[in-house]
């Protein structure tokens, strides 16, 4: 399926009322879902690279995290690895892009991170704490934002118990992944955070910049999230 075809989808999708009739609305919308179904990892990247349509590549977002998900067993390692590091690193380099598909992305690379916690599929999570590092002391604030977003999206994804056969994820699997995340990455994160919360609180002019005040606030509200963490029972810490 061409990108023409797909962006063309996007913009039915997206149109007011009067332009388009409800069957075009249907099969645009049927196409998207059979892209999902349909759709390849390599080609999920190339149509990320290639793509300017907020829609696309929101829906790209999506569809990458599901079919990793989906496909866990059958996926290689360097796959896995090379699908949310470039969602991360397209979060990364390209700014200015929709809010709702930053999130889409982050979140989808959070979902994979926590599958891969207990097996190492998702590669060296020090690598990942890296990132978020460099991302916290960029100069540019919204860089910083993405990176807060990042860690909220980590901490919703290990806190939240969702289960799913069809993907493997279990009750058992969430407090094992819970409990390996409690032990090396909740209080590197909180660090973060806060580190990052002092250097925001100490600008000049804060109460006038409207951008860093709200910033400040989604710090605070990450910190308070890591300071409430319902840790996991005993039976499950190693």
């Amino acid at each position: 399926m061409d990108l023409s075809t797909i962006e063309r989808a996007a913009e039915t999708l997206l149109a007011p009322p009067n332009l388009v009739n409800e069957n075009e609305r249907k099969q645009a919308d049927s196409l998207f879902e059979e892209l999902r179904k349909s759709i390849s990892i390599s080609d999920c990247l190339m149509l990320l690279q290639q793509s300017q349509n907020a829609f696309v590549l929101f829906q790209i977002g999506q569809t990458i995290g599901e079919i990793i998900l989906r496909d866990w067993s059958l996926i290689q390692q360097s796959d896995v690895e090379m699908a949310y590091k470039t969602m991360l690193e397209y979060v990364a380099t390209k700014p200015g892009i929709e809010p709702f598909v930053v999130s889409a992305f982050l979140k989808s690379a959070a979902m994979i991170i926590k599958r891969g916690i207990l097996d190492g599929k998702s590669g060296d999570q020090e690598e990942l704490y890296q990132f978020i590092h460099r991302l916290l002391t960029n100069e540019s604030a919204s860089l910083q934002a993405a990176g807060c977003l990042f860690i909220s999206a980590l901490i919703e994804q290990f806190s939240s118990a969702w289960r799913n056969s069809k993907f493997s994820i279990t009750w058992d699997f969430h407090l094992q992944a819970k409990n390996q995340f409690e032990n090396n990455g909740l209080r590197r994160l909180l660090e973060m955070s806060l580190t990052t919360l002092y250097a925001l609180s100490n600008q000049e002019n804060i109460v006038e910049n409207d951008f860093t005040r709200r910033l400040c606030d989604r710090f605070l509200e990450v910190s308070e999230n890591i300071l409430s963490w319902n840790f996991s029972s005993r039976l499950y810490r190693s």
